[in-house]
């Protein structure tokens, strides 16, 4: 998987499951500075425990915190270990305890061949690791990333194919992946079981020293060429391979060819000039000798960083891995040839256009030219600097108070910051970009000059203490808040630090750099100021970048390739295509034949409980609102999640289309007392942020039912819990939709934007959404309010600047529905300590909005039930449905396909059934299918909780070949030869692997809440997954996925013109990107 590391916040209305191998990972800076949870939930009606207030018994309690290993002092550890300690090979160089993190850290050395190891130690049952080399091409033919798929192809202890994906069912992994990044090549994965962790080292160890690298797997993996008809030497040459089509995908993308053009031409001495993924048109310079010459000499353990965390013990990993490396002598000839230059600061800025293809999402097609700056930073080596520099670029940028927002989003001159806006640090020395997108051509130097007039601004007036405040503020909330992953999040903050010989443990020191930044602002008042005018003023290392699209960019590209593959078959000779043909048969024997990969490390059935672990939960009302808590370990953090619940009886159709937009801008724009910077700021000053999404939850009994509403979220620490109480108090008593209409249309600009920059990477998620809507139901609900429906309507609206009084009327008659009490449900979680007084002020909070929900509720009711609709069935008014596949026509070099089939609801007996047969369909045929002969970027199928049983594939060369994968799915179900006992618990295993993820302590009980599923449903649920057998399956597949119920099914593509489609108009409904 190639990966351009960015730590910034992101835009996504959905969320990918991270347990998929092949996924792409882009974030950006966007000016909206939303955090967002994924929307699609369940429902069940809440069951009250108690209907009394706050229950009078509710005792004080202390409980031990999350943070139990920060206590342990240096000398504590050192008993354990000791700073030159031998073991395993190894020689402990430091030990150090790191509170605010709640862990100790342990770095060694392995003494014959150098290799490093980092170890931290904490109180975490879901234990990571992760092995990482710094990899540096000299080219753009994406050696370092097809060499990272070919590691995972077999290897000398684990001579089967692919024995990652198999892994993948073989595991109770709560991660597993590769990343390719500018300068590393990372390999990770996490596990809450002790013998699963060792299994996948074994694996992952094998892998990357003893890999196979066989030439067919490159043929596969890399790039090829092959005839359209593989029996057939008469047909046409075509380029296959898997990376090959992967990152013609990611060069569809203007905002991916923008972010890499600006690395590349910053940094044009060292290898971040190369593309490290591969240049699709670079690719086919590869030779299969120059793989195995690249892994021969990055792969070493001389090059080589090793990462353990968690709570199982230090020495067994020693153990394990030392028996592995112990094999290889040192190197550092090896690992000096991958030492990164340093690029040297140009003596005067450059300039660079480029061109990228139309965008049909655009609101306006003629804006839809980029510019912005780019600075050349500081060297990671210093650690404290570039903290400053985060903190100060953070300044400059973020939120509506920032000089940046001012001059740039304010001014109303694009639609939203560049792509790539921000401060990062995943290359040897640092780079801040600023710009703005959606801009005429004719803009760009009045956007260079509107950056330039920040800066000087900024560096004349300096930053409020109380902005400061704010940001170090979210530096301590997030040394506290723990996610779901907290070991993996720790790995990639350090690892680019780590890779360029950064000490990795003075990168996870926050305190020490929090206390020295204070120290030097307060030594010298100026100290932000100088900084600009050092890093940005006179800083003559800047790149000033222009993008704007070409109507020829397609065919120029598609020439462009064509004349390439022309060359290549021009120096073939009668030998060479007799190889060609030879190797596609070969390489298709190989995809076809079976094999035996008993050979591999497995968990069986009976490493899984058969009983689910409960959340202790307690219900009571406060006046009429339900309300669930929690006591949790939270570190001193108070979590608060709200349901408001929008009935379909008081909900008219036509403000559908604006639900979305109100989630988003619920919480950006004023609230009662507070105008929309004052909001932004207490948000900064006192929360982790509030969030506001569209709430869609399926009944888990029953198709026809379903629950729609606005979904709230936030959380504080403790000392902060009143205020953050406030701010929502603020905002159901009064969102200020008319104190800026200009600032409103502004905000509708950057959700569009971002919502049209997401669809290259989240395409199949909008092809299943589609293909499934034409079900009803909370599905159409769905792509009305988060699918290519949306994506219209937010295009519709962001060019409809004369109808800005029409959607502020909308918008505060969403409000008015919104806002009332008998509709909202709470949920608290919170330390035992703290729980009476968050309940306490919960209750203050909701007589506050009660009272004034009351007062409004008989105009908001009475005026909005004009359209008295009796079932949600809306229709948005730009794509209608119909009975015909669809292909919406997108810019892309791929394709992305949906099919969806209902089926049945969770409770059903027969969803587990279906729920299993989905895993090891997609496992055992689909990915062959569509990903090893197809070579699709991936593909499979999924069911939800709702029953809907969807198909995708994802970076696709095809269509109709992936649609008659999808057709053959039941008969390869239904013919027993295909799969065994074994394998059906390999699918079991693998569905574990999803619904036994770590839930953190602010989010325990909040899957209940949120979607329904009671402990007594889910431990059902467990039961029928672990009883399912053969002749179930084979049942299942019979019923719901061979006959009427697959004719039924629609298919829906995203993706570039095709005869495939438009050949057949009577089975395919054509359509441009925009939905018109």
């Amino acid at each position: 998987m190639y990966r351009i590391r960015n730590l910034s916040k992101s835009f996504s209305l959905s969320r990918f499951n991270n347990n998929q191998k092949y996924q792409f990972h882009y974030k950006k800076l966007s000016a909206l500075q939303s955090t967002n949870r994924q929307t699609i939930f369940s429902f069940l009606p809440i069951r009250n425990i108690q209907s009394s207030s706050i229950p009078a018994n509710l005792l004080i309690q202390n409980v031990s915190s999350s943070c139990s290993a920060g206590n342990i002092t240096d000398q504590q550890q050192q008993q354990k270990f000791q700073i030159g300690q031998r073991l395993h090979g190894y020689r402990v160089e430091s030990i150090r305890s790191v509170p605010e993190l709640c862990l100790t850290a342990y770095r060694l050395i392995y003494e014959k061949n150098g290799a490093e190891h980092l170890h931290i130690e904490r109180d975490d049952s879901n234990n990571v690791f992760g092995v990482t080399f710094r990899t540096t091409p000299d080219d753009s033919t994406g050696v370092a990333h097809i060499l990272e798929h070919l590691a995972l192809c077999g290897s000398k202890r684990y001579p089967v194919r692919d024995p990652f994906m198999k892994m993948l069912q073989r595991s109770l992994s709560t991660f597993m992946n590769a990343f390719t990044g500018c300068d590393y090549t990372m390999y990770p994965f996490s596990t809450q079981n002790q013998k699963d962790f060792y299994n996948l080292m074994s694996i992952y160890l094998d892998a990357v020293f003893y890999p196979r690298l066989r030439y067919l797997d490159f043929l596969q993996e890399g790039w090829r060429l092959e005839y359209s008809n593989v029996n057939d030497d008469k047909s046409s040459l075509i380029f296959k391979g898997v990376v090959f089509n992967e990152m013609k995908g990611v060069f569809s993308s203007p905002s991916s060819i923008y972010t890499r053009q600006m690395i590349n031409k910053l940094f044009p001495d060292n290898t971040y000039r190369n593309e490290s993924g591969g240049d699709p048109l670079s690719i086919p310079d590869l030779t299969y000798e120059q793989l195995k010459q690249f892994h021969s000499r990055h792969y070493h353990p001389s090059n080589a960083r090793f990462f353990t965390y968690g709570n199982f013990p230090l020495e067994k990993h020693l153990q394990a891995i030392g028996k592995v490396i112990e094999q290889f002598d040192s190197n550092e000839s090896l690992k000096e040839q991958s030492r990164i230059p340093e690029q040297n600061s140009w003596l005067q800025y450059q300039r660079v256009k480029l061109r990228c293809q139309n965008d049909p999402l655009a609101p306006f097609p003629d804006r839809q030219t980029t510019a912005s700056v780019a600075w050349m930073l500081k060297s990671l080596q210093d650690i404290q600097e570039n903290f400053t520099l985060s903190i100060l670029c953070t300044l400059l940028m973020d939120g509506p108070n920032s000089p940046f927002y001012q001059a740039l989003i304010d001014s109303g001159l694009g639609s939203d910051y560049s792509p790539f806006s921000g401060y990062h640090n995943f290359t040897k020395q640092s780079l801040f970009s600023i710009g703005l997108q959606g801009i005429s051509e004719d803009q760009c130097n009045t956007v260079m000059k509107a950056i330039d007039m920040a800066l000087m601004d900024a560096y004349t007036d300096g930053f409020p203490q109380e902005r400061i405040d704010a940001i170090l503020h979210r530096i301590e909330l997030s040394t506290k808040h723990q996610g779901s992953n907290f070991g993996l999040g720790l790995l990639m903050y350090i690892n680019s630090s780590w890779i360029h010989d950064v000490d990795p443990i003075e990168c996870l020191n926050i305190n020490k750099q929090v206390e020295q930044f204070k120290e030097n602002l307060q030594s010298d008042s100026k100290y932000l100021q100088k900084k600009i005018k050092q890093y940005f003023l006179d800083n003559k290392h800047r790149l000033l970048i222009e993008m704007s699209p070409d109507p020829d960019y397609e065919n120029q590209l598609q020439n462009h390739e064509q004349s390439i593959l022309n060359m290549k078959i021009s120096q073939l000779s009668n030998k060479d295509h007799e190889e060609i043909l030879k190797n596609s048969q070969e390489l298709l024997k190989l995809q076809n034949q079976q094999e035996d990969v008993s050979i591999l490390p497995t968990l069986t059935i009976q490493d899984i409980n058969r009983t689910i672990l409960k959340t202790n939960l307690e219900n009571i009302r406060i006046g009429m609102i339900p309300i669930q808590y929690s006591t949790q370990p939270t570190n001193g953090i108070v979590y608060f999640n709200t349901v408001i619940q929008l009935k379909p009886e008081i909900f008219p159709k036509k403000l559908v289309p604006y639900l979305p937009l109100f989630a988003q801008v619920l919480c950006k724009l004023g609230a009662g007392r507070l105008d929309r910077k004052q909001l932004d700021q207490k948000i900064q000053m006192h929360t982790g942020g509030l969030t506001s999404l569209v709430h869609i939850a399926d009944n888990p009994k029953t198709f026809d039912q379903f629950e729609t509403g606005i979904y709230l979220g936030s959380y504080c620490l403790e000392r902060n819990l009143e205020q953050m109480f406030e701010l929502w108090t603020e905002i159901f008593n009064g969102i200020r939709f008319n104190d800026d209409p200009d600032h409103l249309m502004q905000l509708i600009r950057i959700c569009s934007a971002e919502l049209a920059q997401g669809v290259p990477h989240q395409g199949h998620q909008y092809a299943m959404r589609r293909a499934s809507s034409f079900f009803g139901g909370a599905y159409k609900f769905r792509e009305l309010t988060n699918g290519i429906s949306s994506l219209a309507y937010f295009r519709l609206m962001a060019a409809s600047q004369d109808k800005v009084r029409e959607i502020i009327k909308h918008l505060e008659q969403i409000a008015g529905i919104c806002f009332q009490s008998d509709s909202i449900r709470c949920a608290i979680n919170a330390e035992a300590v703290t729980m009476r007084t968050s309940l306490q002020i919960l209750e203050k909070f909701i007589n506050s909005f009660e009272h004034s929900s009351t007062a409004n509720k008989s105009s908001s009711t009475t005026t909005m039930n004009n359209d008295e609709p009796t079932a949600i069935d809306f229709v948005m008014p730009t794509i209608q449905s119909n009975s015909m596949n669809e292909h919406f026509i997108f810019p892309f070099s791929t394709n992305y396909l949906g099919r969806s089939l209902y089926c049945i609801p969770y409770t059903h007996n027969d969803h587990a059934k279906l729920r299993i047969a989905s895993s090891l369909v997609s496992m055992k045929f689909l990915h062959k299918e569509i990903r090893e002969k197809g070579g699709a970027y991936g593909g499979g199928s999924r069911l939800d909780n709702g029953g809907m049983f969807q198909f995708y594939s994802y970076r696709d060369p095809h269509i109709n070949e992936t649609i008659n994968a999808f057709e053959q799915t039941g008969e390869w179900l239904i013919r027993s030869k295909n799969f065994d006992d074994n394998e059906i618990d390999e699918a079991k295993l693998q569905i574990f692997q999803s619904i036994d993820q770590p839930i953190p302590p602010g989010e325990q009980g909040i899957e209940q809440f949120l979607t329904g599923i009671t402990d007594q449903l889910r431990q059902e649920y467990r039961y029928r997954l672990l009883d399912v057998t053969r002749q179930d399956i084979q049942e299942v597949a019979e019923k719901y996925l061979i006959g009427k119920n697959l004719s039924d099914s629609k298919v829906v593509v995203l993706g570039p013109k095709s005869n495939e489609t438009s050949s057949n108009d009577k089975q395919w409904k054509i359509r441009i990107a925009s939905g018109e």
